[in-house]
């Protein structure tokens, strides 16, 4: 109930997705811009490349920057990617004081964890950029006990978390309401991936990366007109070059997705990798790949739970192939020759 209230002063889109299916393939595609294709990118061998992101961007614009995570430190890699990615300081379970609020399996839980992110930044120097991520959501689905009653859930055990979760979002934002840096902060809300789902529409090879894309300016920016876009696709990759083109960033890097804030809603688009299948979203369609030739095509807007492949009665395939070929063949080259930043795209060239 929180998070619907929210947006009604906020953008999102009714189709907008994940990178991935794993919490680590969101890291790179939020804050660096590289989504999840063939394998994650934090194992591969190139995971050590220079990269451009959003915390390294704006520490050259003086921003403070912080990541969040209530896990015990190190915890799936989420520091060392936090450091290459250029964030100076992360608070995890280390730095949280109270063991009391460990929820036994994963980390503190998002009540006292979100209070103790927003308290954080009252510390920080303005301007600053910073992340944090939740982890009660999580299985084995457990909450507080203090709410065993007040959140009873509903047809899977899954809802419970998420009922606890909005309610610490809500305590988040009464709190952060009353700080001085909640007016001029721009606020980013997705998740790093799909849970199951009782409803057929997010039981497709499209519905598993169904997650919301949520800008929430305080100040009424018309930048960010509240509304829902429904013919625009977003994906987590265009977070870091729509924020960066908000707060005015002029200086060149390196993203794989496009900034919702410029791009017109017919040059929108996702790709995302699963079951050794590209998939490829563009207008009502996605198009699904296997690495040597188109296998199907579905308009979302009409086939929602993606009964009927009209692979072989649409032209547009032709176009959607060759516009996803040309992403994959950047994607590939770019990793293997190192060239995820401007200075070195420059020196490769040179």
């Amino acid at each position: 109930p929180f998070l619907d209230a929210l947006l009604a002063h906020s953008v999102t889109y009714t189709h907008s997705f994940a990178s991935g299916r794993k919490s680590i393939d969101a890291m790179p595609s939020v804050l660096s811009s590289i989504p999840m294709l063939i394998e994650p990118y934090v194992v591969t061998p190139y995971s050590t490349n220079a990269v451009s992101s959003l915390a390294a961007c704006l520490r050259e614009e003086g921003y403070a920057t912080a990541f969040f995570h209530g896990a015990p430190n190190g915890s799936m890699g989420f520091q060392a990617y936090a450091r290459s990615a250029g964030f100076e300081q992360y608070y995890g379970m280390d730095e949280y004081d109270g063991e009391e609020a460990f929820d036994g399996t994963w980390a503190i839980w998002d009540e006292p964890f979100l209070q103790y992110y927003a308290e954080c930044m009252n510390k920080m120097q303005e301007p600053f950029v910073t992340s944090v991520f939740t982890a009660s959501s999580h299985h084995p689905f457990k909450i507080p006990a203090e709410y065993s009653k007040t959140f009873l859930g509903g047809d899977d055990p899954f809802f419970k978390c998420v009922q606890y979760t909005d309610y610490a979002l809500k305590k988040f934002f009464e709190y952060a309401k009353g700080q001085k840096w909640y007016d001029n902060t721009l606020f980013v809300i997705t998740a790093d991936h799909t849970n199951h789902s009782i409803e057929p529409r997010y039981k497709t090879a499209a519905g598993w990366f169904e997650v919301p894309v949520i800008f929430f300016s305080p100040d009424g920016d018309t930048a960010f007109t509240p509304g829902i876009d429904s013919t625009t696709i977003a994906q987590q990759a265009d977070i870091m070059p729509t924020v960066l083109e908000y707060v005015g960033y002029d200086k060149p890097f390196i993203a794989f997705g496009k900034s919702l804030l410029s791009t017109p809603s017919e040059e929108s688009y996702a790709v995302n990798f699963t079951n050794e299948t590209f998939q490829y979203y563009k207008g009502e369609y996605v198009l699904q790949f296997n690495g040597e030739k188109s296998t199907a095509l579905y308009n979302l807007h009409k086939d929602i739970e993606m009964k009927d492949n009209i692979i072989g009665t649409n032209n547009v395939r032709e176009e959607m192939e060759r516009e996803l070929k040309a992403i994959i063949q950047q994607y590939m080259n770019r990793m293997v020759q190192d060239r995820l930043t401007p200075e070195t795209d420059k020196k490769t060239e040179e």
